[in-house]
């Protein structure tokens, strides 16, 4: 188990109890998703209040999920799934794909690693 801080946060980053770990946090790989979902919808969040800051997300959902392969153990693929209404549609595509290409987690893998970015209208 370790601790990881920035500014004046602090995360636990651990193992699940059958990998020896005491399951006090999330492990680091399951940390890189979330920094990318996070990352990704923070990103989103700021460009859409730039477009219209009366603009309401609520209803805006990021799901983020990685494919591991073995040898060694990596994520080959990154497939971040946002799902929205489709009402939103027009107003929130432009901001979407400003996330895209403002994120910095995912301009900093997306050499390393594939990461595809679909949306789910409702």
């Amino acid at each position: 188990m370790s601790v990881g801080h920035a500014r004046d946060h602090s995360v636990t980053i651990d193992r699940p109890k059958e990998k020896d770990g005491t399951d006090a946090g999330p492990m680091g790989g399951e940390l890189l998703l979330l920094s990318l979902g996070g990352c990704y919808l923070s990103t989103f969040l700021a460009a859409l209040q730039a477009e219209d800051p009366e603009a309401d997300a609520r209803d805006v959902h990021v799901r983020v999920e990685g494919t591991l392969v073995p040898a060694p153990t990596r994520f080959s693929e990154i497939a971040v799934t946002v799902s929205a209404p489709a009402a939103l549609r027009d107003l929130i595509s432009k901001p979407l794909l400003k996330a895209e290409r403002g994120c910095i987690v995912h301009n900093s893998i997306r050499d390393a690693i594939a990461v595809h970015f679909t949306h789910a209208w409702f």
